[in-house]
């Protein structure tokens, strides 16, 4: 089976490291069929439109945004970020962690541009603070269970003036659903590139991960897998990782039941 990838854009100084680690066969063959049988029900899932015409400058998609991460002296790192509160955002951890010199990041590092395109953007703030997922460890490639806890929520130094997008409750967590997801590609990294009717399955083996049919590609990790559940758009998700499976392309995220609870925290009011 294919090593899972990452998919936040790395600095420019980032060495190119080993795709592959050694597994025993055995656990190899089970953890392809795990998820060779996932993909099956998202390829087979019937696709369902999404409510109303979406755009990168109409809500929900207006509080999405470019995460821009700031490794060393001229270098940096780009991963998407979601406005999940007043001046709370959501993304992935790993971009948050300076692989070259092995440390996370400072939050003073994290730069959040709501409604970025084409070098203009709608709002900026720094960060001050970050939670991140507490099992979630860097390591090469990754590993399903650490990806089940990439997440972190990013606490910005002021509140943006943008609706923010509401994150599922656990309890409304479903099985299977189709979804709307929107990041800035490594390879068009000015521009807001959105998937329509995704199909998207929740999988517990090896972890407890959702397994959805967006392509994805470097710089899109953070970005949030919007359902319209009830006709209002709410987060079930975030990329996290890519890979490749029985001939055919398969992302991988974090499901809202890992971070929810995070950012209701964040985001209630303090007294």
């Amino acid at each position: 089976m294919a090593p899972l990838q990452c998919c936040s854009v790395p600095s420019a100084r980032a060495r190119r490291r080993p795709s592959f680690v050694r597994k025993a066969l055995s656990v190899r063959f089970q953890l392809a069929v795990i998820l060779a049988l996932a993909l099956m029900m998202v390829a087979n899932a019937p696709a369902r439109s999404q409510e109303g015409e979406l755009t990168s400058r109409a809500w929900p998609l207006s509080s999405m945004g470019r995460v821009n991460v700031i490794t060393g002296v001229g270098s940096r790192m780009q991963c998407t970020g979601t406005l999940v509160g007043p001046q709370q955002v959501l993304t992935a951890a790993h971009c948050l962690f300076n692989k070259d010199r092995q440390v996370w990041v400072h939050p003073s590092s994290v730069h959040f541009l709501i409604g970025y395109d084409r070098g203009e953007y709608q709002a900026h703030a720094q960060a001050i603070s970050y939670e991140r997922g507490p099992g979630f460890v860097v390591t090469d490639p990754p590993q399903f269970a650490a990806e089940a806890e990439d997440w972190a929520v990013i606490e910005l130094a002021e509140p943006m003036s943008f609706k923010p997008v509401a994150v599922l409750a656990p309890a409304g967590m479903p099985s299977f659903a189709t979804v709307v997801r929107a990041g800035y590609r490594g390879d068009r990294a000015h521009v807001l590139a959105i998937q329509r009717d995704c199909s998207v399955t929740a999988v517990t083996e090896p972890a407890n991960l959702l397994l959805h049919s967006c392509s994805s590609v470097h710089g899109e990790s953070g970005s949030a897998l919007v359902s319209f559940v009830g006709g209002e758009p709410q987060i079930i998700g975030i990329l996290v990782a890519t890979s490749q499976q029985v001939g055919a392309a398969w992302s991988i995220a974090v499901s809202a039941t890992a971070f929810a609870p995070a950012v209701e925290k964040a985001v209630r009011p303090r007294l």
